[in-house]
């Protein structure tokens, strides 16, 4: 028996209509589950970058700051025309030793600039600068960006972009704690685009993503113009002000997925603070859920005809293009989750570790000591810090290229590897600075240990040009008492590596033999 035409034309129109909300419904729930996880992907990855811009930043101007305090403690009041020249080598020798040093330079404690890189602006009064003012009242001063006020004319003759600075600046003392002067330093804010060109590496997967530094006043001093004040002024979004990424809406209107990181203030300075804003348009982060999304609803569409079709045959045959679609979209999601997990751990590596030598950088090296710190607690251990620092480290990179240098560093760190356990730590801290955290040693067993490397690193030969030459290294080695934290015990290790220095080099220096530990005991 036929069946009757409207019949047949119910039945298309129930299975039809059932078909179309049931796909619907599907696309609906899956494109949201997986604009939520694409939006926690990316912004979780625009937040690693952003904290990582700030890290750098961070250790850019500590990297400065101590510069300037090491070389303060070697620089005395001119009395003599030989202290004169001598201050005036170890000056320029500073400014060469760091590319985007703009000026560096001596005053009295009057303010007048006594001693300069290249002699500018010697003979100027300085008193009313806020460098020279904070470093007589403090004991530092980091200042934020600004214009180039006395030097605009005379590093910026042509009149190009106009320069921009970040100060700063330290005092300098005679032996009864009296204040003499100041060193202060510019720095060009340039050094910051190569930061921005490195952290860049990590947004590959996310070409439309964007930079943007903003100071402590809401101006912007990197990234994009936002406005015609050059000033970035938003409320946070719940999602940013509660985790640090998520949607934000923009001066303009437009959404971004962004992550937000501020520089924070260390333990033995403080800095300007910086937010560093990493930004991608909401229209780009999602474009992946709209392609899902449209494909979604063709493909529904195409099911419910066919559902109509065959539905009310074979109810078993129903399920099966929503199951293709839902493997569809989670195979989708799941490659862009991949994607943007790779891409994490890819920062994770360049977050945690130096990329010439393999070893742990600076940060990671804090993480990880401290950590070790707290097991060490637990089983009643000792803990020894030992810096090192290669002897004129300069004048290999000078001599025969910095490729060579490399070379000699990559060979510290390999010989540092082999001679430490697992257990132990070994980091790459700084230029030529390298540090041990031994796990279970006393000074003297890591003063033994120290000595072994350097023997080791003395004895191997490097050779460039037709020449052979030899390296030599010195370090300071410091008890680390679980009461104690760990940069302070970097500082001593420090002291006691230059300590080292001042012996002639080529020597390791114990804080239970040093000279300091001694005057201190008398």
């Amino acid at each position: 028996m036929l069946v009757p035409v409207n019949l047949k034309l119910r039945w298309f129109a129930i299975y039809a209509g059932f078909g179309l909300l049931l796909s619907l419904i599907i696309t609906a729930v899956l494109t949201q589950v997986a604009t939520r996880q694409i939006e926690e992907q990316v912004g979780t990855s625009l937040a690693h970058v952003a904290e990582q811009m700030a890290h750098q930043l961070e250790e850019g101007m500590f990297e400065r700051l101590r510069d300037l305090q090491t070389a303060a403690k070697l620089i005395e009041v001119p009395e003599t025309g030989a202290q004169q020249e001598r201050l005036e080598q170890l000056i320029q020798a500073l400014y060469s030793s760091y590319e985007n040093y703009a000026w560096l330079g001596i005053t009295s404690a009057d303010g007048e600039v006594l001693i300069s890189s290249n002699n500018v602006l010697e003979g100027a009064d300085v008193s009313a600068r806020p460098w020279f003012q904070g470093a007589m009242q403090n004991p530092y001063f980091i200042g934020d960006v600004h214009g180039a006020l006395l030097l605009e004319s005379i590093l910026n003759p042509d009149g190009a972009e106009p320069l921009r600075f970040v100060d700063v600046a330290v005092p300098l003392k005679r032996p009864d704690g009296s204040i003499w002067g100041v060193l202060g330093s510019h720095l060009n804010w340039a050094w910051v685009q190569e930061l921005e060109r490195v952290a860049k590496r990590g947004l590959l997967d996310l070409p439309a993503a964007e930079i943007i530094i903003v100071s402590s006043e809401g101006q912007v001093l990197l990234g994009p113009k936002v406005n015609d004040d050059g000033r970035l002024q938003l409320r946070l979004s719940e999602a940013v002000a509660r985790q640090g990424h998520g949607l934000q809406q923009w001066p303009d209107g437009a959404e971004y997925v962004v992550g937000l990181a501020v520089t924070r203030e260390r333990q033995v300075y403080k800095g300007p603070e910086w937010q560093v804003w990493v930004r991608e348009p909401a229209t780009e982060a999602f474009k992946p859920v709209r392609e899902l999304r449209w494909q979604a609803v063709w493909i529904g569409l195409a099911v419910a005809l066919c559902f109509a079709g065959i539905g009310w045959l074979s109810a078993g045959r129903i399920a099966r293009p929503y199951a293709d679609i839902s493997s569809k979209l989670e195979h989708e999601v799941a490659s862009r989750t991949e994607e943007l997990r790779r891409t994490n751990e890819k920062l994770e590596r360049l977050a945690t570790t130096d990329s010439l030598t393999g070893l742990l950088n600076r940060r990671a090296l804090i993480k990880q000591a401290k950590q070790l710190r707290k097991r060490a607690d637990r089983h009643g251990q000792d803990i020894a810090v030992v810096m090192i620092d290669l002897d004129n480290f300069k004048k290999v990179n000078d001599s025969y290229g910095h490729s060579v240098g490399d070379k000699v560093l990559k060979k510290l760190a390999k010989l540092a590897g082999k001679l430490v356990r697992e257990v132990d730590i070994v980091a790459r801290s700084g230029g030529e600075e390298f540090t041990l955290v031994l796990d279970g040693s006393d000074e003297k067993n890591a003063k033994a240990v120290t000595q072994r490397l350097a023997k080791q690193l003395r004895e191997a030969e490097f050779s460039a040009d037709g020449e052979t030459f030899t390296v030599t290294l010195s370090a300071g080695v410091a008890s680390w008492s679980s009461d104690q934290e760990f940069e302070i015990v970097l500082d001593k290790a420090d002291e006691l590596l230059y300590e080292a220095k001042e012996k002639g080099r080529d020597c390791v220096v114990a804080a239970f033999e040093s000279e300091s530990n001694t005057k201190e005991a008398d």
